[in-house]
């Protein structure tokens, strides 16, 4: 006899809510560093030791510059703390006030992608100690930096939330 009360056998456990934000933001925040240092330095030709310390920058300004491999080092551990923390709080507020977004996680996923995105760049960065003007242009990197936030950072934090949650319960 088939039971309704068990799981099918051979399906996975649901994620606890720290696997899911810790997986889901290594995962984003692989694919933002990755991208960063593709375009800014394979493309853009940026020294590469520059990328990680520009994130410093938001906390050191210019100086960051002169700081060599510790800056970049400071730089790495703040895009990872801010990766983790993009998924934190996709997880806590799916999880506790909104759980459509974990029965939903594509479309949510790449609408909060882009709202990473956006509120990077039009309310952090310009806040931040190197005061980066918000801007569109040049049209190359804000479109391919909407499309590494969407489907690499957005769907990765998305995805691994929607593994919190018991699936046949929340497809009622």
């Amino acid at each position: 006899m088939i039971s309704t009360t068990e799981p099918p056998r051979g399906a996975a456990a649901p994620w606890t809510p720290l696997k899911a934000i810790v997986i889901g933001g290594l995962i984003a925040g692989a694919f933002d560093m990755s991208y960063a240092l593709i375009w800014f330095s394979g493309v853009k030709g940026v020294p590469a030791i520059k990328v990680p310390q520009s994130i410093a920058g938001g906390l050191l300004g210019k100086a960051t510059y002169d700081g060599g491999a510790a800056t970049a080092l400071l730089g790495i551990c703040c895009h990872w703390f801010i990766a983790l923390t993009w998924a934190t709080v996709f997880v806590v507020v799916a999880r506790r006030f909104l759980p459509m977004m974990l029965r939903n996680p594509i479309p949510f996923g790449l609408a909060y992608g882009a709202w990473i995105y956006f509120f990077m760049n039009w309310v952090v960065l310009p806040l931040d100690a190197m005061h980066t003007k918000p801007h569109f242009v040049p049209w190359s990197t804000t479109l391919t930096g909407l499309a590494v936030h969407m489907f690499g950072l957005g769907l990765a934090i998305s995805l691994s939330a929607a593994k919190t949650s018991d699936q046949s319960s929340i497809r009622a």
